[in-house]
């Protein structure tokens, strides 16, 4: 399994070091509003772009997993108390709660 990921990573590599190759003679020049960055080759903008989607998909996805571990903390005390509860009642003396109701009756 860890030669098909070497492999696959690799290919990747290779695949990546091809797109800078075939394009370092592009250059471009973002604008952003008002901003206008210095001419950058293009597989340094599409590297940086793709970096910056990583950084926010990051930001994002751990947000998301610590709202997800906050209430699944929640739920483990809530399932404790419903735990315990229950083990409370399972052992609950049966003749004890219906002795009461035994007296009321023949009264």
């Amino acid at each position: 399994m860890w030669l098909i990921r070497w492999i696959v990573f690799i290919f990747f590599f290779l695949l990546i070091l091809l797109f800078a190759l075939q394009n370092q003679s592009q250059e471009v020049a973002v604008r952003l509003l008002n901003w206008q960055s210095p001419t950058l080759p293009l597989y340094l903008v599409v590297y940086l772009a793709f970096a910056a989607g990583i950084v926010f998909w990051l930001l994002f996805s751990a947000n998301v997993i610590l709202r997800l571990k906050g209430r699944m903390r929640r739920l483990q005390k809530e399932e404790g108390k419903i735990r315990e509860e229950l083990n409370r009642l399972r052992n609950a003396n049966i003749e004890e709660e219906l002795e009461p109701a035994e007296t009321a009756e023949a009264e």
